[in-house]
Formats: structure tokens, C-alpha cells, sequence
């Protein structure tokens, strides 16, 4: 797993956004279905990353009443580009202290699936998006990893891991899974991919075919050395 914890059956998963939103002095300007979508889908992949669908939807909303129906507006599309049924959404809003900036926390509960076992080391890596974060990514939606295409391919076990990259960047996540081999990108490696821009997809040899058929965009294999 990569950022999910496991409590009792279910897996959690979280993410938020702040100073993002429909408020004067948000540090970005974007509508609150959008920053509520693209924070929600942060915590949906991370769910696929511990091979785990959510069955529960928890909002935390620091960006008043009004916000509340836009952020549930952005989690259901989510749901609606995978093609599942959106779990129930509960949550609270923060209404006694008016808020100058947007504030949001998105939290995923889950069930593990079962899946065909891999072994990590068999599999082809690829990167799939370009790092973007902030306005980038408002300016450029295209060159973010989508969603739909991840999901189908996960879903019909053509990518056997999926692996978000986040904030750190792509130098930390591939510390976290390759350990001392050396890996080769053309991206910026060590650029933030702010809501998991990026995604790294784990596949095995004999599905490579049927991956680059699906995805057709900034899909990239890496290249991999021992240190």
C-alpha cells in the first residue's frame, strides 16, 4: 500500500485541498467541483493502489454551507468516470467560523478485491500524465493521468499496480518502490505532480500490448539500473 492504513476489513485513504476554491483569497482559482473532483480522484487512486474499491465517503468541509453541494458534486464524478455507484457521502461543514480561503478533506473507506497474484519485480513500469501542479493543471487538463482509462485497466487486470505520485514527486515515489535501482525518466523527477498528475503503472510483460492500446497519451516506460 502506498498511503492507505488498514482499519479492521477496511482501507482508508485521504487527501485535501486548501486555498483552492471559489473564495477572493484562494491562492488558486478554481470552481469547488473541480477542486472537490480532483481531490477526491487523489483518494480513489489511492484506494486502487491497496487494491481496494470505497464503500464510504466522508467530507470534511472548512469552506461554508454553500460549498457543501459543489464538493459532493465533484466526488459523484469521480464515481461517474469509473462507472460505479457513488457510496453515500457524510461528512460536516464548518459553519460557525466564516473562512477567508477554501478548505476540504476528502476520506475513502474501502474493501480490499481480489486479485490476480504478481510478483513487483516482474513488472514493466511506466509513468502515465506529466508532473503539473496549481494552474497548470487547470491549463492543462489533457496532460493529466485520467482517470477512465486507469480504472479499465486495473479493473480488467491490465496494470496490476497502480502507484499515485503526489506532491514529493517522482524521484521519492520511485525510491519508495525501486529501492537502489536507478531509474531513467524524461520527466522532471524531482517536480511536485500536485493531485497525482502523474501515475505510475506497474504491468506485466504479457498485458504491455494491450496497456499501450489504452493509454495513448504521456505514456512513458522507464528504464532501470542497478546501482
Amino acid at each position: 500500500m502506498r498511503n492507505a492504513i488498514k482499519v479492521g476489513e477496511l482501507i482508508a485513504t485521504t487527501d485535501n485541498a486548501a486555498a483552492i476554491g471559489e473564495k477572493p483569497q484562494d491562492v488558486v482559482s478554481a470552481s469547488d467541483q473541480l477542486t472537490a473532483y480532483l481531490t477526491a480522484r487523489v483518494t480513489f487512486l489511492e484506494q486502487l493502489a491497496a487494491n481496494a474499491l470505497p464503500t464510504h465517503v466522508l467530507l470534511a468541509n472548512f469552506s461554508g454551507d454553500a460549498a457543501w453541494s459543489r464538493y459532493v458534486a465533484g466526488i459523484q464524478q469521480v464515481f461517474d468516470e469509473a462507472g460505479l455507484i457513488c457510496p453515500q457521502i457524510d461528512g460536516s461543514t464548518e459553519s460557525n467560523m466564516p473562512t477567508v480561503q477554501s478548505g476540504l478533506s476528502i476520506t475513502m473507506l474501502g474493501e480490499q478485491q481480489q486479485r490476480t497474484p504478481y510478483k513487483q519485480e516482474h513488472l514493466i513500469w511506466y509513468t502515465y500524465g506529466l508532473p503539473l501542479v496549481g494552474n497548470e493543471v487547470l491549463a492543462q487538463p489533457e496532460d493529466v493521468a485520467q482517470l477512465q482509462p486507469i480504472f479499465q485497466a486495473w479493473k480488467e487486470e491490465i496494470v496490476q499496480q497502480v502507484w499515485p505520485v503526489g506532491s514529493k514527486g517522482l524521484q521519492a515515489e520511485f525510491t519508495r518502490l525501486f529501492g537502489n535501482q536507478q531509474v531513467k525518466s524524461s520527466l522532471n523527477v524531482e517536480k511536485t505532480a500536485g493531485p497525482c498528475a502523474v501515475i505510475l503503472l506497474g504491468i506485466h510483460p504479457e498485458k504491455e500490448q494491450l496497456a499501450q492500446k489504452i493509454f495513448l497519451r504521456n505514456f512513458e516506460k522507464l528504464r532501470k539500473t542497478a546501482l
